[in-house]
């Protein structure tokens, strides 16, 4: 199995260092191939919902920079893994950013799922999706708000299965570890 971990963080957070040091090992100890891409480290121009990478040039955005790699890698892979702090329930609006440019990759016309409308997909088999937030100091409330955020963008991105998690200060190595374990797990029959 293949993934894709963008990394919303910044390397000044030491803990979210020590989650993507585990996060990453657990990946290796279950025989997966990574790549990790760190979106601090790239060049992402924020989407400006043009559309053109629907209309003008289809599946490709419009601005010639890092955002490009990144969506192919992502289409390319069997699961994307987002790492991101917790920001008001949210990712990290470095994350965001970078997922907000997955625009391309999704076709501009809808359809029902689940009585529900949502793009129809542009590329065939699509990613699992996993996240994984980290709270300094835990808090329930933003904690479920990611958790629905996660199972939402699982929808739209038509993910075959899913999964979130979040760690916090709160939980040993030892837990954490073993959450990750459980996280790769939800991915792994597909």
């Amino acid at each position: 199995m293949h993934a894709v971990v963008l990394h919303g963080g910044v390397r000044s957070d030491v803990e979210l260092e020590a989650v993507h040091t585990r996060l990453l090992a657990a990946m290796h100890a279950a025989g997966w191939s990574v790549e990790s891409i760190r979106v601090e480290e790239q060049k992402v121009h924020p989407c400006v919902g043009c559309f053109n990478c629907w209309l003008k040039t289809p599946g490709e955005c419009g601005f010639d920079d890092d955002g490009r790699a990144i969506l192919r890698a992502m289409v390319q892979s069997d699961v994307n893994v987002y790492l991101t702090p917790i920001s008001f329930g949210g990712y990290s609006g470095l994350l965001k950013t970078a997922v907000d440019r997955r625009v391309p990759g999704i076709s501009p016309l809808f359809q029902k799922v689940h009585g529900e409308m949502h793009h129809q997909l542009r590329y065939p088999n699509p990613s699992s999706f996993l996240a994984v937030g980290w709270q300094r100091t835990p808090d329930a409330g933003s904690a479920e708000i990611f958790t629905q955020l996660v199972e939402r963008n699982a929808i739209n991105t038509h993910a075959p299965a899913h999964g979130s998690l979040v760690l916090s200060s709160g939980h040993t190595v030892a837990e954490q570890c073993a959450m990750l374990a459980d996280l790769l797990r939800k991915v792994e029959v597909y």
